[in-house]
């Protein structure tokens, strides 16, 4: 499947990321909920041409449209790195989502204009990702443009550009139990909404739109919702588990509600109706504790 890299000028919400202490506790939940996983791998960044460990280690439910990374980091040697720490650091705050990664067509050109938006951007990075074939192995490629940490309350927020789509959205690993097929919204918590909605609106490049006590920043794929903890309470019965703001909850379309839900009862696991701003019927769900945050699922 090859259709995930945006046109030029294009924003695409690419990925969410939990951060979790156990990826087998954690790959074992996401299961539980009707996801189809990727195998483990431990990531590299090239620095001189030559692999360097990353110091984390992901799995992956693959969507038509974007991708849930649950990742960890990895006790291997070379691995007590800054990224390595930096996710520990966050999973001391709370287990859950911690990762909004945005796609588009020319990383380093979001690069640019991210440090012209007064930004203070990291070095762009090569990071790549071993993916077995039925050829032997390849690499998976990206271009990460990164800020420096901390500049995002939430979290690690980056833009990337995809140079081996085919790796990365393989045949066999795109269609889940549980009907999932998009990645289509992002939603964050805070006491003052107005702050990271300027934030976000910069990071990204593109303008809030505001409706009752919820403020969106629309991309060419996906969104960002800004909501008070109370909002999200009340509409999802959602409570926020870090530090203000943060990142709370994935919005996820899927083939049919009833499937979900079937799925979701035979795994044992409750949830509940609600409804969202263009989706009458839609569901919410708290993820079990090894992996954090909570889903909204509607049709589509």
């Amino acid at each position: 499947m090859t259709n995930q890299l945006p046109p030029p000028g294009a924003v695409f919400l690419d990925h969410v990321a939990h951060f979790v202490p156990e990826m087998d506790a954690a790959a074992a939940a996401l299961e539980r909920c009707g996801f189809r996983l990727t195998p483990f791998t431990a990531q590299t960044n090239r620095v001189d041409g030559q692999p360097v460990p990353a110091g984390t280690g992901n799995r992956c439910a693959m969507l038509r449209q974007g991708y849930v990374e649950i990742l960890t980091a990895v006790a291997t040697p070379g691995g007590n790195t800054v990224l390595a720490r930096q996710l520990r650091e966050r999973i001391a705050d709370h287990v859950g989502l911690h990762l909004a990664a945005f796609s588009s067509a020319d990383a380093a050109a979001e690069h640019r204009r991210l440090a012209e938006a007064g930004f203070a951007t990291l070095p762009l990075v090569d990071m790549r990702r071993p993916v077995t074939t039925h050829t032997g192995s390849e690499d998976a490629r990206f271009t990460i443009a990164r800020i420096a940490h901390h500049s995002m309350p939430e979290g690690r927020v980056q833009f990337l550009t995809h140079h081996t789509e085919p790796l990365v959205w393989r045949d066999g690993f795109l269609d889940h139990p549980n009907g999932a097929r998009a990645l289509t919204g992002l939603w964050i918590a805070a006491e003052e909404p107005a702050e990271p909605t300027a934030r976000f609106g910069r990071f990204t490049g593109r303008p809030a739109s505001h409706a009752g006590e919820v403020s969106t920043i629309a991309l060419e794929r996906g969104a960002i919702h800004i909501a008070r903890p109370r909002y999200l309470r009340d509409a999802f019965g959602i409570t926020p588990a870090g530090t203000l703001p943060c990142f709370v909850a994935t919005q996820i379309a899927v083939a049919d509600l009833a499937i979900l839900e079937r799925c979701l009862r035979e795994a044992g696991l409750s949830s509940r109706p609600v409804r969202l701003a263009f989706a009458d019927e839609a569901i919410a769900f708290d993820l079990p504790a090894a992996l954090g945050g909570a889903m909204l699922f509607h049709p589509g």
